[in-house]
């Protein structure tokens, strides 16, 4: 059975569609959510649905690059280990976006990342010359243009925040903007809520910065209810194990137990299907659940960051702003209809 996930993550992959249909040079889509959520198979699927057959690509030719922002120089963001790296993914990519969903058969995928790992094995053998970080940053120019790519989806973007004290997180920002406006490049930023750090420090970010919330199952959703159930029954599904109605009959257990997540909750099931094996119970009870939730301290810090998603996700309000411009402009309050 094929696992049935949040209405939102649909809403979510349509909206990054046509934010990605509609290129703009140097513009940036955020894809925010909780750790865990599904952000990542989101963004995959949606790259797959729009640029998944390499055929089309031209020989030598790629449509986007994706890395991950790390922080290898004593624990803080490196720019120039970010432009090493897309210049490598550029000469070597590791297609990972591509090839993860299995949607390649066996022996073509084989084919593909036998390739794959023999374009690396050369690339990395090609003796290199020390260069600057401005010099890397303009290999990155002149391959991205070369190939034909005019995406790069960087993950993990809250590791920009992590800066020397002299640097600003709005640095980097700016300067993937300036990139992309020269180059012709959009991205695709993948993080969790404090990456709302990474545009909110100036107004002239936000206007060039799109933005995809994706929240995990809530219970101040009552719509929320119905799909949570559908959910945990494609989920018990995956085991003989399991059957779905213990999973529904505690779903508002399991959904504060995990907040939610759904990387949480395949957790959840996965580490109480284990215990259940190693005791060799023929079926999973609800104490193999129970006795794999998270403690107390651990549990918190999961809910105290689901909370403050959707602190960061939920709309401003412009009531007292709005009613300071109608009684400057002299305009009488109106009623509006819900």
């Amino acid at each position: 059975m094929k696992m049935i996930q949040h209405p939102i993550y649909k809403i979510a992959r349509v909206q990054l569609r046509r934010e990605l249909e509609l290129h703009r040079s140097g513009h940036m889509v955020f894809i925010i959510g909780p750790s865990g959520v599904g952000k990542t198979t989101i963004r995959r699927s949606t790259l797959r649905e729009m640029f998944g057959n390499p055929h089309y690509w031209g020989r030598g030719r790629t449509p986007l690059v994706e890395v991950f922002a790390t922080m290898p120089s004593r624990a803080y963001f490196s720019s120039r280990d970010l432009a090493n790296n897309l210049v490598d993914e550029l000469n070597a990519p590791s297609m990972e976006w591509l090839l993860d969903s299995g949607s390649f058969a066996a022996k073509e995928c084989s084919v593909l990342r036998s390739e794959l790992a023999e374009c690396k094995a050369i690339w990395h053998a090609v003796p290199r010359k020390r260069v600057t970080e401005a010099e890397t940053w303009q290999a990155f120019r002149a391959g991205s243009g070369a190939r034909g790519c005019r995406y790069v989806s960087i993950d993990q973007v809250t590791a920009l925040l992590v800066n020397h004290r002299d640097t600003s997180p709005a640095d980097h920002t700016l300067h993937l903007m300036s990139l992309g406006e020269s180059t012709g490049l959009m991205f695709i930023m993948t993080g969790v809520y404090q990456a709302a750090r990474l545009w909110d420090i100036h107004s002239e970010l936000r206007r060039r910065v799109s933005v995809i919330w994706v929240p995990p199952y809530s219970d101040k959703r009552a719509e929320d209810r119905v799909s949570f159930s559908r959910f945990l029954k494609t989920v018990g599904a995956r085991s003989p194990l399991i059957c779905d109605a213990i999973l529904i009959n505690m779903a508002p257990e399991i959904l504060a137990a995990t907040a939610g997540v759904v990387g949480e909750v395949l957790q959840l099931v996965d580490r109480a299907t284990k215990r259940a094996i190693d005791e060799g119970a023929p079926k999973l009870l609800r104490r193999h659940l129970s006795l794999s939730y998270y403690n107390d301290s651990d549990l918190s810090s999961l809910w105290r960051d689901v909370n403050e998603f959707e602190r960061v996700m939920k709309a401003g309000s412009v009531k007292e702003r709005s009613s300071l411009v109608r009684a400057r402009w002299k305009i009488a309050q109106e009623t509006v209809d819900p």
